[in-house]
């Protein structure tokens, strides 16, 4: 008799297991996304940058400041760049057992164009190794707890939501967590364009407490920065820094036997760009060359429902807002919000298919405002 399709998915798990040498384990796996997406907006016919058309990046909705602009047609963009590839080792040592892991996708690195290959170069997410309670390399910010992250077919989902992935020395003991993480200063005002300094010379400070049982998880983490850029301001030579903070509180709690809840609440003088894919700097260049730190919240509530065994939907809504300062230019965005509705069918183990509806607005200083919505299909199979 011929195998059923799991029991041929749960062979094929057993196989990505591999010995190298005698103390070395291999593991390997990945996912093929392919994506049907289709667009509107009410400002202009496209995002205004072309990675706002393979996701919804919320500084990418058009916004007339004018308010005259006309609405978009629409817009279909296909795409398959968010297929991935991880692998992951175990070593034992003396010292102990070493893990690594390693991510690759083709998100955002463009080779080629639509009219003959589509063309996408490999770009790393995860690089990193772990030993006893240590952790060095490129991966999730300790400050975002990745389970309070809504289960969308949208790429990040969620506007508000904290999304960082970056080097770091991350030390955990039981529910604690404290790291060191690459630091990088966004601002509004300066020369540099796309105004990203990097002239830090003290790493962002991450501490980070998480709360698990049975009921779900809770996480309360607290960021600390050094924002700092070197430029010239009004034709003075300015080397500037200010020290700022964020604060998170996250998690995601169990509802019935398969349902959730998945939320975040962040607050903080210096989130920049760990909220909301950057759509609000961390700061503004003052005209005396002083940096001014930007208030800035904001929060996520998501549920996942399952119908049954087979079919499950997600609905979250989000927004995010920053209290700017008077010397900010008209364009610069004031508030985000969004909402994602879907319906997935797990076909099989490795096999969904899925459907979303996707709303976000963008509202800049000015008070005019744009909006996306957008239809999305997802065919997903994991290996």
């Amino acid at each position: 008799m011929a195998a059923t399709l799991e029991e041929r998915v749960d062979a094929l798990e057993k196989q990505q297991n591999h010995t190298v040498g005698n103390n070395t384990n291999i593991t390997f796996g990945g996912f093929i996304k392919a994506d049907t997406i289709y667009s509107k907006y009410s400002d202009g016919e496209q995002a205004t940058s072309s990675v706002g058309e393979d996701f919804m990046v919320p500084s990418t909705i058009p916004v007339d400041p004018t308010g005259q602009a006309d609405s978009g047609s629409g817009k279909l963009n296909m795409i398959a760049k968010q297929s991935r590839f991880w692998l992951k080792s175990a070593t034992q040592t003396s010292a102990g057992e070493v893990r690594g892991h390693i991510e690759i996708d083709f998100q955002t690195n463009g080779m080629g164009d639509e009219r003959i290959s589509n063309s996408y170069a490999p770009r790393i997410r995860h690089a990193y190794l772990t030993w006893d309670k240590w952790l060095f390399g490129q991966t999730w910010s300790t400050f975002f707890n990745v389970s309070a992250l809504p289960e969308t077919l949208d790429f990040v989902g969620a506007a508000g939501t904290v999304f960082e992935r970056q080097p770091q020395i991350r030390y955990t003991n039981g529910a604690l967590m404290l790291a060191m993480e690459n630091p990088s200063t966004t601002l509004y005002g300066g020369d540099s364009n796309p105004s990203e300094y990097d002239d830090n010379s003290m790493p962002d400070l991450v501490a980070r407490y998480n709360l698990t049982g049975d009921w779900g998880n809770v996480s309360l983490a607290a960021l600390g920065r050094q924002l700092k850029y070197q430029d010239t301001v009004g034709g003075t030579a300015h080397d500037e820094s200010e020290y700022g903070y964020g604060l998170a509180l996250a998690g995601k709690l169990n509802v019935g036997e398969r349902d959730d809840v998945r939320f975040q609440l962040n607050y903080g003088n210096a989130m920049g760009r760990y909220t909301t894919l950057n759509a609000f700097r961390a700061g503004q260049i003052e005209a005396d060359g002083d940096i001014d730190l930007i208030d800035q919240w904001s929060g996520v509530l998501a549920l996942r429902h399952h119908w049954s065994d087979r079919w499950r939907s997600n609905f979250s809504v989000s927004v995010s807002q920053a209290d700017n300062p008077d010397t900010v230019a008209a364009t610069t965005n004031d508030t985000i919000q969004s909402a994602h509705a879907n319906l997935i069918w797990q076909v099989a183990k490795p096999l969904a298919l899925g459907g979303e509806l996707i709303y976000a607005d963008r509202e800049i200083d000015n008070g005019e405002d744009g909006d996306l919505k957008r239809v999305q299909f997802t065919a997903k199979y994991d290996f």
